[in-house]
């Protein structure tokens, strides 16, 4: 609990009840270790390995602390494996030293019995890119998921089981083993245990699991076990629900989940809830001996259709969100955070769950395309002080004297190895706007300071500070800095540390010395310094840009000391790459868009990343180091005091070629043969089961639910005949499917309409009353529902609870008085395209026939254009062929935009050399823009652009499609080969 001048603060009202009854575990807990300290290790193992054990503060690898910062990634979300790579890439250069995978069930299984783990779904080129990035893997294989993603994750397959999912039963264990075993495969060589090592450190059991069978728990844990899964394994919780701490199923460490901000992007400035130190009083009573650990915490959002945008989450989860919620975790003792999601990347396909659309963005420190953020920026800066300050890994929690205390909330932590002291500070009102000032008594070996001395502490709006005392550096004494720490090294002959905060805030940064004769500080007039006592002190503003303080014997043995004092946005572009790992070596450099890595060869050191314009640099570097380059090119450097070094990387702009697609040569076909009467359906699957294991009670036999014939995704097509007779007034079909979601109906190739889902009658027809009348009607689904509740709602039907025909009495036969038929995609489960796999196409006509593939003979197709100057009714397919340039050296990522002004509703899909890229919905949005991944995308040739437009009212013209970039970066991005592709030629 936080008492501030003996008044329970608002902050921590709501945990009051727990923590009463709790004592106030965590000064309690703090306080017995004090007194049981002394000679004891408390370091846990589960008995497998002693490469990865813990206490209660950390894990420890090999012995050493380490706090895992780790973000979550989805290999099945970029289909482009050589993109991997880049992406991990940049999660090491924010310093992330750790990567979550979610291994998702449905993506490598179509069919009961049958695995696919090449190409795009090779997970063991995930586990290489990394280890070669040098991040630890969190392996969470399931078997549920959840992610935004259909069924949970859960294969489709599943879907037909009568048996209840995520239970002890003999059908599903039967299922999920089968699963398991497949996914161990690759799991169990990874593991850091193995001879050669690897990249898996832990491995989660189930996921979010809130069904309370404790068997089926450990029955997964036993699983893992059986196949050879040595490394400690974890359960992430719903929340803080206290579900299997300990007891039958219980992980060998527990955490939870939690998302504060919420998901309601259309408010970006409210959060859903306060910082507050709910997560230290709940880990205080619930599994004390383990670290704290946050399996999940919100890292974004997602959005669903007819949402904002991902640019208003980006706007609600930004780097103030990250400032104030990831800095309250830390002053709260957590010491594994997994961020969800550091990259979210793209559903494509059929891979969503309805609650999201195409883009799963998230609003991620990392976009879509790949590009860097502000709040990526931010977690650098968070993440590079977690790896370098070690005092912080393992500390208590104590009550700091501040004031401003109905303003104000400052958690303290001190360290259980060191003397030094830490203060946490963020607004009580998380949210709040205002500028408020404040002090805070500190306690050090030097003696007490309230500080600032002689300056003012502000939280400047959104903001929270980590703030340093009584810390022992490289050579150096901090006695207090008022100012954030970045990083410090030892670069040889002297040290160096760069603190920041907001341009124009004070700032103080207070070192030991060994007398005033022995200092010389040089600086500009900017900075003011005071002697006393031993004690220098540095007081000064910061500034738009990076203030050198250089200190002359500050240090032990009279050792130099170099203060880069930085403002915010200059703070930003501060990259401390690692250089040698076992010695936690760094250097530093200041100014590109991007830093991947460091490398040192005899006097040099080569830089590799990125920039996307003509760069300003400032490096640090030993006496030793005379060059460097970038890129694999010497940049030319000026060599200022201190060994400061400043140079200039310049921006060539390349040529980017690529067509323009108003003035491409579009071909043009109509998609809808299946709503003539007289189309041949022959071949479609008979509907005619009487039974069905969905969740969905169907109202009339036979059941039409598409899942039950085999048809998992995309568009359904549906055709029912039936005579006709003087009594049939007209039919009625009730629709359901997910959010978003639309159904089209004709009758003897009229159309009748286009609807969300739900219930429709259909009267006043023109019914052959004497003979064969044709129903079509055509479902675009949005995938199926998720499990999060253990209560089999991915099982929920898409298709038809209802069809009945209108004027007939009870006592005629209304459930066999039409004869159904369904089509979905080509083979259902038997894929016809099993490289791109189950998601990938539905059951529209062009789809079944190839349409959409590079190399299918369209020139007698219409010649068209985009846009269209007419409405079409029924399916359109159009197709074009573009060429994209990206010159060698440059990250050009790509994308086709939607601009058009059709009042009638439609939908579209989006398909690139035969991958689909996108699902549109002009009236509902709010995704217009697709990202094209490179790889799928041939950045130096011919490409094959395949739309289909569906118009949910009568008909429909498309708008404009634009291809352009996202933007242009000079970049040393890994080589991306291009993905295996198959044509129509292959198909056939």
């Amino acid at each position: 609990m936080v008492f501030v001048k003996g008044v329970l603060t608002s902050i921590s009202l709501a945990i009051a009840a727990v923590a009463s009854v709790a004592a106030r575990p965590a000064q309690l807990k703090f306080e017995k270790r004090q007194e049981d300290q002394q000679g004891i290790d408390d370091t846990s193992d589960n008995g497998l390995t002693e490469r990865v054990t813990w206490d209660s503060y950390t894990l420890k690898l090999d012995g050493e602390r380490v706090f895992l910062f780790s973000g979550e990634f989805h290999y099945f979300r970029l289909p482009s494996p050589d993109l991997w790579t880049d992406i991990l890439q940049k999660f090491r250069a924010l310093d992330y030293n750790g990567v979550s995978f979610y291994f998702n069930w449905g993506y490598h299984s179509p069919k009961k019995g049958v695995y696919n783990f090449d190409g795009v779904r090779d997970v063991q080129k995930a586990f290489d890119a990394a280890e070669e990035a040098d991040l630890y893997v969190i392996s969470r294989a399931g078997p549920y998921i959840n992610a935004e993603t259909d069924c949970g994750g859960f294969p489709s397959w599943l879907m037909d089981m009568r048996s209840p999912a995520r239970y002890s039963n003999e059908e599903y264990n039967a299922n999920r083993k089968e699963w398991l075993t497949e996914i161990n495969k690759f799991l169990v060589p990874n593991q850091i245990t193995n001879k050669k090592g690897g990249p898996i450190i832990l491995n989660q059991l189930e996921n979010e699991y809130t069904g309370h069978d404790a068997e089926y728990m450990e029955a997964i844990k036993q699983k893992f076990l059986a196949d050879g899964i040595e490394v400690p394994s974890i359960f992430n919780d719903k929340g803080m629900n206290n579900y299997f701490v300990n007891g039958t199923g219980a992980p060998d460490i527990y955490g939870f989940d939690k998302y504060p901000a919420g998901f309601d992007c259309s408010n970006p400035k409210k959060w859903a809830t306060n910082a507050s130190t709910e997560y230290m009083d709940y880990y205080a009573i619930t599994n004390p001996e383990q670290p704290s650990a946050l399996w999940e915490f919100q890292g974004g959002a997602f959005d669903p259709w007819n949402g904002p945008g991902y640019s208003a989450c980006r706007q609600m989860v930004n780097e103030q969100y990250a400032k104030i919620y990831y800095k309250s975790n830390y002053g709260q003792g957590v010491r594994i955070q997994n961020h969800y999601m550091t990259y979210g990347g793209i559903s494509w396909g059929g891979l969503a769950t309805p609650s999201v659309y195409t883009s799963y963005d998230y609003g991620a420190p990392i976009s879509e395309p790949g590009l860097m953020t502000t709040k990526a920026y931010e977690v650098k800066l968070q993440a590079t002080f977690l790896h370098t300050v070690k005092p912080f890994l393992a500390t208590e929690y104590f009550e700091p004297k501040i004031d401003n205390s109905d303003n104000i909330l400052v958690l303290g932590r001190a360290s259980i190895e060191a003397p030094t002291k830490f203060y946490v500070a963020h607004h009580l009102n998380t949210p709040s706007d205002n500028l408020d000032e404040f002090h805070v008594t500190v306690n050090t070996t030097d003696g007490f300071f309230n500080i600032p001395k002689s300056s003012k502490l502000v939280l400047n709006g959104r903001d929270a500070k980590v703030l340093v005392a009584d810390y022992d550096f490289e050579s150096q004494h901090l006695v207090y800095s008022t100012s954030e720490i970045f990083t410090h090294q030892d670069v040889g002959s002297y040290d160096v540390i760069v603190v920041y905060a907001y341009e124009k805030e004070e700032g103080e940064f207070v070192i030991k010395t060994g007398g005033k004769r022995n200092v010389k500080v040089e600086t500009n007039d900017s900075v003011t310094s005071e002697f006393s006592d031993g004690v220098l002190q540095l007081t000064y503003t910061h500034p738009n840009g990076t203030t050198p303080v250089y200190i002359s014997g500050a240090g032990k043995k009279n050792k130099d000391l170099l203060v880069l004092i930085s403002g915010y946005e200059t703070a930003l572009l501060w990259w401390a790459p690692v250089i040698d790992k076992k010695k936690d070596t760094r250097v530093l450099i200041n100014g590109p868009y991007l830093v991947r890595s460091a490398y040192v060869s005899r006097s040099s050191v080569a830089f590799t990343g990125d920039i996307d314009q003509t760069t300003d640099i400032q490096v640090i570097l030993p006496r030793a180091i005379t060059s460097i380059t970038w890129n694999g090119k010497k940049v030319k450097l000026h060599k200022g005091d201190h060994s400061i070094w400043t140079g200039t990387l310049k921006f060539t702009e390349p040529e980017v070629k690529y067509t323009d697609l108003t003035k491409a040569k579009w071909k043009y076909s109509p998609g809808s043969p299946e709503t003539d009467s007289d189309f041949d359906d022959s071949e479609w699957t008979t509907a005619d089961r009487l039974t069905t294991n969905s969740v969905t009670t169907s109202d009339t036999l036979p059941i039409l639910y598409a899942d039950d014939y085999g048809y998992h995704t995309g568009s359904i097509w549906f055709r029912g005949t039936f005579n006709g007779s003087s009594e049939i007034t007209g039919f009625n079909l009730t629709c359901i499917s997910g959010a978003a979601s639309a159904w089209m109906v004709w009758l003897n190739g009229e159309y009748l309409g286009g609807f969300d889902v739900g219930s429709q009658e259909f009267r006043n027809l023109d019914i052959n009353i004497k003979g064969k009348n044709v129903i079509s009607a055509l479902l675009w689904t949005t995938g199926h529902e998720e499990d999060g509740g253990s209560n089999d709602a991915y099982k929920t039907a898409r298709g038809f609870t209802s069809a009945k025909l209108l004027g007939l009495n009870d006592d005629q036969n209304q459930t066999a008085s039409i004869d159904w038929k369904i089509q979905g995609n080509l083979g259902g489960e038997d894929l016809a395209d099993p490289v791109r796999g189950a998601y990938n196409e539905g059951g529209l006509y062009g789809e079944r026939y190839g349409w959409h593939l590079p190399g299918f003979p369209d020139s007698k197709w219409e010649d068209a254009s985009i846009p269209e100057e007419k409405s079409r009714t029924g399916v359109s397919w159009y197709r074009t062929t573009f060429d994209v340039d990206i010159p060698e050296g440059y990250d050009v990522p790509m994308s086709l935009r939607y601009v058009d002004e059709t009042k009638t509703r439609y939908r579209s899909l989006l398909f690139l050399n035969g991958w689909q890229l996108g699902r549109y919905a002009n009236d509902l949005g709010p995704q217009t823009q697709f990202y094209l991944p490179r790889g799928i995308l041939n950045t130096s040739g011919l490409n094959t652009l395949a739309v289909a437009v569906i118009p949910i009212d009568e008909a429909a013209q498309i708008g404009k499609l634009i291809l352009e970039p996202y933007k242009v970066l000079q970049s040393a991005i890994p080589s991306v080969d291009s993905v295996e592709s198959p044509s129509y030629q292959d198909r056939q």
